[in-house]
Order: C-alpha cells, then sequence, then structure tokens
C-alpha cells in the first residue's frame, strides 16, 4: 500500500506497534513542517536492510549566489551531512535511528544527496526507521522525520545566504577554478598549479594537507599570471601543452605533483590546499593492470610484431601483461578524447615508456614501441604527456619541458637536459582505431562492494572497477546506475558512449535513477564510465 498524498503523522498514527513490514505505507507519505516539505521516497524491509530514503526540499533565501548551484549545494551538503553526524544515533536495533548521507570528500562535486535551484535545495537523506523487536516504533520515527530532520535543513537553507562569507569563500573558489580551466586552452596550456598550494597530503589516502608542508613556488621560467573574475591575480607553474617530464630522487614530490595534477579536474573546496591546481577535464592517469580485461583494442602502434603474426589492431585478452595493459589504456584514453596523459613510472610498465637502446641492441626484433618514441607525434595529434621519470635518455631527449623536484621545489632543467640528452628516437603515432560497444550481458545482479563490481549468478565474477580519479564512494553508484542502463548505449562508438552518458547526467539524477533517486551518486565523466565498461569481461567490443 502506497501512502501517495497521506501525512506522515496520519500513517505513523495508524501503523505504531504493527510489525516492520508495516512501515511500507509510508511510501509516498508527505507533509509540510515550517517549511520543509518532507516525504518518503524510499522504505527498508527491515531494521537490517539499507536505510529507508527521505527527500527534503526547503526555500533558501540567496539572490547574487543561486547562480552557482553547483557550489551552493555542495556547500549545503557538507553542512547537512555534518548535522546528520551529530544527530544520529541509535533508537532500537539494526540501523533503527540512523541519519546520514555519504562522506564528501574535499571535490566540489554534483550530488544526488542535496541539489540547489533558484529557490530551493533538496536534500536526500539516509533514515532508519526504528523499530523494537520488529515492531514500528511510530513516535519515534515521527520525531526523526517531523522535529529532526526538518529543523536540521532549515537550519541549513537559513544559512544559505549572500552575506555569509563561508558560503561566498566556498562559491568564490569554484568560480575561480572554472574560470582557470576554461582558459587553459587559451594559454596554450593543460593545467596550472597555483604558488602557494598545498600539494602533500597528511597521509596515504587522506585528502587533508600536511601541516607544516612546503607551499608550491614555480619556476620563475615556467611561471604565469592569470587574472581571476574575482578580481586577484595568481600565479604559478603553467603546464603547457607538449611532453612534460618530473625528474628527481625518491621522496622528492615528483608523485605528489603528478598525483595532483591528476586530481585537478575537480575544484577543491578551501582550505584543501589544491584550489589553484587546475587541470583539463579530459585529464587521464595510465596506469598498468596487471591480469586486467581488454576488449578489441588497438594497439598496433605499440604493440606488434608478435610470434605467430598475432594481429594487435584488435587486441582481446582476459588477462593482459603490464606493457599491453598500459597500451590498452593509453589508446582507450586517445580513443575517448584525452588531452593530458598522467604517467608515474612507478606504476607503469617501464618498457612502455622507454627502451634501453643497449640492451636493445642485443635482440634482433622489438615487439613493443615506447611512449618516447611516439611522444612527439602524439603531440602533434593533441594529447600531451605528463611523466614522472627518475631521468632516462630517451625521455629526457624528447621532453618539451623537464622539471627537476628538490625537496618539492620544482626547478626548470630544460635546457640541461636538452645538452645531455641528444639520441632522440621518434616515431609516427596512429590513434587508435574506434570501437563499438556491441553487448554488456552481466551474468547475474550486480553489486559494489567498495572497488568490486560482483556479478552474481550462474557465472559470477568479480571485477575491481578502481579508478584512481574518482574520489567518493557514490561516484562508483553512479557508474553502477549508468551500468544498469547499459542497453541504451550499445551500437554506438566508444566516444559516442561517453558523450551520451555525460548528456543523461546532465539532466539530472532523477533522470539517471528513472526514479526518484538515493543520496548515494555523485558527477562522473563520462569516460570514467567507458573506462569501466572496457575492464568488464561481460562487456564486449568490436571494430566500428
Amino acid at each position: 500500500m502506497m501512502a501517495r498524498g497521506e501525512s506522515i503523522s496520519g500513517v505513523l498514527a495508524r501503523i505504531d506497534g504493527r510489525g516492520y513490514g508495516a512501515y511500507r505505507e509510508l511510501l509516498g507519505a508527505r507533509e509540510v513542517v515550517d517549511g520543509v516539505l518532507v516525504e518518503v521516497v524510499r522504505v527498508q524491509g527491515d531494521p537490517y536492510a539499507p536505510p529507508s530514503v527521505v527527500r527534503l526540499r526547503v526555500r533558501h533565501r540567496l539572490s547574487r549566489l543561486a547562480g552557482h548551484p553547483v557550489p551552493v549545494a555542495d556547500w549545503a551538503y557538507r553542512r547537512m551531512y555534518e548535522a546528520l553526524r551529530r544527530l544520529s544515533r541509535r533508537v532500537g536495533e539494526g540501523r533503527s535511528g540512523y541519519l546520514g548521507l555519504p562522506r564528501p570528500s574535499n571535490a566540489i562535486l554534483p550530488r544526488s544527496g542535496a541539489e540547489a535551484d533558484g529557490a530551493h535545495v533538496t536534500f536526500r537523506v539516509w533514515v532508519g526507521l526504528p523499530s523494537r523487536g520488529r515492531r514500528v516504533l511510530g513516535r519515534e520515527a515521527e520525531r526523526l522525520l517531523l522535529e529532526v530532520l526538518p529543523r536540521a535543513a532549515r537550519r541549513v537553507a537559513e544559512a544559505l545566504t549572500d552575506d555569509n562569507p563561508s558560503l561566498a569563500r566556498h562559491v568564490g573558489a569554484w568560480v575561480e577554478q572554472e574560470y582557470i580551466r576554461r582558459v587553459l586552452p587559451e594559454l596554450g596550456a593543460v593545467a596550472f598549479v597555483g604558488d602557494g598550494s598545498v600539494l602533500p597530503r597528511r597521509c596515504g589516502g587522506c585528502e587533508d594537507p600536511l601541516p607544516g608542508a612546503k607551499p608550491f613556488r614555480s619556476p620563475p621560467s615556467l611561471r604565469a599570471e592569470i587574472d581571476l573574475p574575482t578580481g586577484r591575480t595568481v600565479a604559478g607553474l603553467l603546464v603547457r601543452r607538449g611532453l612534460t617530464l618530473v625528474v628527481g630522487s625518491a621522496f622528492h614530490g615528483k608523485t605528489t605533483l603528478a598525483e595532483a595534477i591528476a586530481l585537478g579536474i575537480y575544484d577543491h573546496v578551501p582550505g584543501d590546499g589544491r584550489e589553484l591546481v587546475v587541470s583539463v577535464r579530459e585529464t587521464v592517469v595510465v596506469r598498468a593492470e596487471d591480469g586486467r580485461f581488454v576488449s578489441c583494442v588497438d594497439l598496433e602502434t605499440f604493440i606488434h610484431d608478435l610470434p605467430g603474426g598475432r594481429d594487435t589492431r584488435c587486441f582481446t585478452t582476459s588477462d593482459a601483461s603490464g606493457a599491453t595493459s598500459t597500451a590498452a589504456a593509453i589508446q582507450e584514453a586517445v580513443e575517448l578524447g584525452a588531452r593530458l596523459l598522467v604517467m608515474d613510472e612507478d606504476y607503469v610498465a617501464s618498457n612502455m615508456l622507454y627502451t634501453d637502446p643497449v640492451s636493445l641492441s642485443l635482440v634482433s626484433r622489438s615487439s613493443v614501441s615506447p611512449v618516447a618514441a611516439k611522444a612527439r607525434s602524439m603531440v602533434e595529434h593533441g594529447v600531451s604527456l605528463l611523466i614522472v621519470s627518475q631521468g632516462h635518455e630517451p625521455l629526457l631527449a624528447v621532453a618539451d619541458t623537464v622539471i627537476a623536484m628538490e625537496e618539492y621545489e620544482p626547478r626548470d632543467v630544460t635546457a640541461e637536459a636538452r645538452r645531455l640528452a641528444s639520441r632522440a628516437v621518434t616515431e609516427g603515432y596512429r590513434p587508435p582505431r574506434p570501437r563499438r560497444l556491441a553487448g554488456c550481458r552481466p551474468p547475474g545482479r550486480l553489486r559494489l562492494r567498495g572497488y568490486l563490481l560482483e556479478a552474481r549468478g550462474p557465472g559470477a565474477v568479480a571485477v575491481s572497477v578502481h579508478n584512481p580519479q574518482l574520489v567518493e564512494e557514490a561516484q562508483y553508484g553512479t557508474l553502477l546506475a549508468l551500468l544498469s542502463r547499459v542497453g541504451d548505449f550499445e551500437g554506438l562508438e566508444a566516444a559516442e558512449v561517453a558523450a551520451r552518458a555525460e548528456a543523461l547526467l546532465a539532466r539530472g539524477f532523477r533522470e539517471l535513477a528513472g526514479r526518484e533517486p538515493g543520496p548515494a551518486l555523485a558527477w562522473v565523466r563520462g569516460l570514467d564510465f567507458v573506462a569501466m565498461l572496457s575492464r568488464l569481461p561481460f562487456c564486449r567490443f568490436e571494430p566500428a
């Protein structure tokens, strides 16, 4: 029974003390409390099951800042998240009394948990409907739904004013980062690292900046100034189109710089330290993934002359090596329109980065053409590269810019590198032939457990879908939601799949879910979706 149009208080008075299943009668029930519309949009079937979903809609008091709904909703989401953490407490059994939202990262993202328009902010939150002995605790449920939640939503909405300095800083940071990203192409660049940025994190896996870390300061020869729409001018390192090589000894900040640039696809919150680290959205991290599935990727420009004459123009394997997985990742990214590839020799098969001329003389033929040989031609095809390396001659000889990191300070050593490295080997690069999505047939019901996508059924599989550029668990929820609609994408070329996925997300999370969504969805790029499809053994690509 659905309580569409019935008040929440009326339903709870009627089902108080009944079995837990009676909570289903709350579905669709709504009530306005002090200007806050409360609606139950999903009901759990058991006190130990995933919690119910409640939608809260309240008017805000913004005028000027209302024109920036993404950072406004992000700021409101964070306040609601903290409020629910304080208010959530167990009342009864299982998840009874739980109130919550998915934990936000330091990225300013569109999320289904909070959305803003010109007049309202809408929250979707998890609620553990309370019970004891699997009996409905009607009064406690009424307190949560009609007192605690509306009060929290109203307090957040009341803080959404144009003169709120915290909100103004939040919106201003987003405006500046979006502006820098927009002007990067005009500056002939793919990334910018602002002076004063704090790049090191407090710990591995942490997002907080490292206390006492040395602020970033760009070398004068690579420094540029950008006038921002907020009225200030910022200076920093401009990563120009081409091959940028980052060299130096271990523990001096090479990887830290590369990781910051890789995550510059996001706008960061004030206080993160990376508010002025901005990259083009089409920045892709390339890593070796031993054992990954590869479906019909054109590797011929990198992998060729295999024993037995095996064709690599539509390369498929269920157990890729380090080299083939690296080559596949590069070609898949280029196929989807990547403009900057970020590679760290700690995570990439070294034979895909460069070849030692001495060792090469010992073999009659080589089946791998490394990135160092293809880099100049790749740049001509519009693909820039940022490579972290100890500094090997084949890479030094073809680099447009060489940055040496010493105690977290960058130094421009391009001229020195050119004097030292003269044996450049260059070969033509050929972009991959396009693929189309021929079919995607999961062997059973899909679910995510961390980074592991499980298909449960007779042909059960478990595949890691970890993406180093995704920063929130809710983003994986969005990938799963897109995968549930994979039939809409079949027959399209890979780049078209990415474009259609982004267009679907642009229409809103409700459109993606096909119903009122829960709070566990967050923005992803279309290329992130195709990257996942390319690694699933039950998805098949073929030449377009």
